[in-house]
């Protein structure tokens, strides 16, 4: 598809950082460079470092290796990361990533600010899932505070919906949405996965209406049954419509804040030049780190370490499920996920869920979150999110037990207005 027709104005002033585009002469043999205002890495506070994994491998930085990850790095990958990454990421969904269709992010999160800034204009709309993420509604309000709200159902975005929407704008002359936003797996706050017919279904919307679709996967591999996962939506594509963002917070750790971009060369440079403006580069040494890990372990090593770690998930999903079959009333509706980390519960529509939190969530001790945060508009008012991925079964089940007195309470005050 085509790029540059999405750009938001504001892009018009991007351009390469003059410094860094000298950093590959810097590092050419022989070079002696009077250019980058480097630190000397004989100042550098690390000697050596060992990281020791669950696996029961161990890590060494040092010499050379600790340098380059102590030290300013390129923008777009660590150098000994990036074959790593598109190693991965083949092994992983079956696609093959250019060395111009990825850059490393501050977490996928950045990217979702990164692509606000790249595509959106006040007055521009992007079409998203009603409830939404929170987290991208923050990103995209940055710049644009309009939305295309598409419902969701137990199958995911429903994409005959959002069909309608697009023809209606169309025949109306309207102007249509810079992009999709879509989190297919593990959906949050839904906990739900788009189905493949509906997957098929919305590339083929993309290209009829040559829409880019931002896939948001942090939860892809966080399978709580025996399956593998759906094919994604950029394995699927064939014509340059996806713009996919992964993660490793989910399945290694968030704290080093580790995702990336992939998807078309023409705006994954943006991304970099963006980047090139703000923080130069996702840190040397957290990329480092992920490096190392990648190095000793196999993508299949990974991946099975990852799946052990589902059943840790699986546990406490069911446990609050057993929880919410016990002791929540027949008038609360909610999906069993087979991915992700939560469960959305829907409550009666006189019921507010936001004096319920304010009300009762001290005095009983259990917290969800309200579903006003989920919504384009403030609505959502009778819905709840919780998350079952932190807290052990027993306190799960106790959790349940205690909600369904918070929604005893709630309809007593109902019942008495």
């Amino acid at each position: 598809m085509r790029i540059r027709p999405l750009l938001a104005a504001r892009t018009a002033g991007l351009a390469p950082s003059p410094i860094r585009k000298l950093a590959p002469l810097m590092r050419l043999p022989g070079m002696i460079s009077l250019g980058g205002g480097y630190p000397n890495p004989g100042t550098f506070a690390f000697s050596s470092m060992t990281v020791d994994f669950h696996t029961g491998r161990s890590l060494q930085i040092a010499g050379a290796d600790l340098v380059a990850a102590c030290q300013y790095g390129p923008t777009d990958c660590h150098v000994s990361l990036k074959p790593l990454l598109q190693a991965w990421h083949n092994a992983k969904d079956g696609v093959e990533l250019g060395n111009d269709m990825i850059q490393v992010l501050n977490g996928s999160q950045e990217g979702l600010h990164v692509l606000g800034y790249l595509l959106l204009d006040p007055g521009d709309s992007v079409a998203i899932s009603e409830p939404a993420y929170p987290g991208a509604l923050t990103a995209f309000r940055a710049f644009s505070d309009k939305f295309l709200p598409i419902p969701i159902d137990e199958h995911g975005t429903v994409t005959s919906e959002l069909e309608r929407k697009l023809e209606g704008i169309r025949a109306q002359g309207g102007k249509l949405p810079k992009f999709v936003y879509e989190v297919p797996n593990g959906h949050n706050p839904a906990g739900v996965s788009l189905s493949l017919e509906r997957r098929h279904h919305l590339l083929e919307l993309a290209r009829r209406f040559d829409l880019l679709i931002v896939e948001d996967d942090p939860y892809q591999l966080l399978q709580l049954e025996d399956r593998e996962p759906i094919p994604t939506l950029q394995s699927l594509d064939r014509h340059g419509h996806v713009l996919r963002l992964d993660s490793f917070s989910k399945i290694f750790s968030p704290g080093l804040r580790v995702g990336y971009a992939s998807g078309p060369a023409e705006l994954i440079r943006l991304f970099e030049l963006y980047k090139q403006g703000t923080n130069l580069h996702t840190s040397s040494m957290a990329q480092a780190l992920l490096a190392g890990f990648l190095q000793l372990h196999t993508p299949e090593e990974f991946r099975a370490l990852v799946r052990r770690n589902c059943r840790v998930y699986r546990d406490n999903r069911d446990a609050m499920i057993d929880g919410a079959r016990r002791f929540l009333p027949d008038g609360v509706h909610y999906n069993v996920p087979n991915e992700g980390m939560f469960i959305w519960f829907v409550l009666p529509e006189q019921f507010d869920a936001q004096r319920m939190v304010e009300t009762d969530s001290t005095d009983l001790g259990v917290l969800l979150v309200p579903g006003p945060a989920f919504s384009t508009s403030g609505g959502l008012t009778h819905c709840m999110r919780a998350s079952f991925s932190m807290v052990a079964p027993d306190a799960l089940r106790e959790g349940m037990r205690r909600f369904g007195e918070m929604i005893e309470r709630e309809a007593a005050r109902v019942r008495r207005r």
